[in-house]
């Protein structure tokens, strides 16, 4: 099982489907930063299509081959029929050339695949198969974000693909970024029975925590060091406008009533111009709009959060034990929705549907979560989800394949949970 080409040097390929948030993207790099730590002699390489991948600064001895969208020259234009079967071929016949070409040219030890098992709509599905066929050796993982979308749907997808039959005979381990005790992976997607023994739980991935000092956030800010402190975060930002609307009204109509109360409203750097400067014309000396911030660090200074659904965003603020209040994103797609309920059933969060989200409703979730003793909130984290060192955990768990870190170079980037880290 142990293979090395020279010690413990080995080369890497991670993909990461995202087309348009930031959540895979950023899971990824975590993951690679552990690995490079743990084998200085190694590189990695990352696959996505993220626009925003350029704005990451990557560990040291890590690339990216950014994958292309498809672009429609101006003037020409078809019925969303052709729109979908062009989007299609280009996804086969560029991307999937692109994925195929890069996996047989660098010849990884390690290829981890973040989300999709086969890619986006399989455009890994060849690429990972002829290398599978060429490079016998390679270690092929799947790292699993525990909720995928509704079961129905992604039993669906995954039998339509051929995602069962991959986990079978391509992947040689699961790496599940959750928890069993929340979501059962195996009960919700139907995983036959000669998977499960790859399944194996990491737990949460979160990032390092950065340097935190609140007087020194609040200055930066211009807000005052006193008052109850409010950060909204909606990821990427490019579906986060009705979102942060609402919760810049709210905060107004808290005011009346605590008037020591402040907000960061952070828009990400996805999100429409034309949008970001309507909320930022409403940028008052207690409510302030940005564009960018490292929303870990907003978030370990904050008493209460409002956030999108995303894994990332609600990892984040479970990890430094603040009172959460989460919309998640409303389309065909119901992640984001199927999360919140299974946070909310275990005392970890109110949730709006945003059919339901008026300024109204988000007063007064927002008024819950600031209510809370956050000592206590904190403590009820840790029982449900011990730790988010996802990404330490997934390191050990790879060990195996990839030969132990050299003595005194395991990564200790999240040796500590979060939570007692900033508590």
């Amino acid at each position: 099982m142990n293979r090395t080409k020279n010690g413990n040097a080995h080369t890497f390929l991670l993909y990461a489907q995202d087309g348009k948030g930031m959540g895979h993207i950023t899971r990824t790099t975590t993951i690679a930063r552990h690995l490079l730590a743990a084998y200085p002699n190694s590189v990695a390489y990352i696959t996505t299509e993220s626009p925003a991948i350029s704005e990451f600064t990557l560990p040291d001895r890590c690339d990216y081959l950014k994958l292309p969208v498809r672009l429609t020259p101006a003037g020409i234009h078809g019925t969303d029929a052709e729109e979908v079967a062009a989007r299609d071929r280009f996804r086969m016949n560029v991307r999937s050339r692109i994925l195929r070409e890069a996996a047989l040219a660098l010849q990884p030890d390690l290829v981890l695949v973040d989300h999709e098992p086969l890619g986006r709509k399989g455009e890994f599905r060849d690429g990972l198969f002829a290398l599978k066929e060429q490079s016998p050796e390679t270690t092929f993982i799947f790292g699993l974000r525990d909720i995928m979308d509704g079961v129905s749907r992604t039993r669906e997808m995954w039998q339509e693909l051929g995602v069962y039959d991959a986990l079978e005979h391509l992947y040689d381990g699961i790496a599940v970024y959750g928890s069993q005790d929340l979501y059962d992976v195996a009960k919700a997607y139907a995983i036959p029975p000669s998977v499960v023994p790859k399944l194996h739980y990491c737990g949460y991935v979160v990032r390092e925590m950065p340097a935190v000092d609140s007087n020194a956030i609040r200055r930066q800010h211009g807000l005052p060091s006193e008052g109850p402190l409010l950060i909204a975060t909606v990821g990427g930002g490019s579906d986060g406008y009705g979102v942060l609307a609402a919760a810049q009204k709210a905060v107004l109509a808290l005011q009346a009533e605590r008037p020591d109360l402040c907000a960061i409203l952070v828009t990400g750097p996805l999100m429409p111009g034309d949008q970001r400067s309507i909320l930022q014309a409403q940028d008052t000396p207690r409510c302030r709009v940005v564009a960018h911030a490292d929303n870990l660090q907003l978030m370990a200074v904050a008493d209460a959060i409002v956030s999108m659904g995303g894994y990332n965003s609600v990892c984040e603020a479970l990890s430094v034990g603040r009172p959460l209040v989460i919309v998640p994103r409303s389309t065909h797609k119901v992640e984001q929705q199927v999360r919140a309920q299974t946070l909310a059933a275990h005392g970890l969060a109110r949730w709006i549907h945003p059919k339901d989200l008026c300024s109204e409703n988000l007063v007064e979730a927002i008024a819950w979560a600031l209510s809370l003793d956050r000592g206590a909130y904190a403590r009820r984290v840790r029982e449900v989800i011990p730790a988010f060192d996802g990404a330490a955990r997934l390191t050990d768990y790879l060990a195996p394949w990839l030969g132990g870190p050299e003595l005194g170079q395991r990564s200790d980037l999240e040796a500590v949970p979060v939570l007692e880290r900033i508590a």
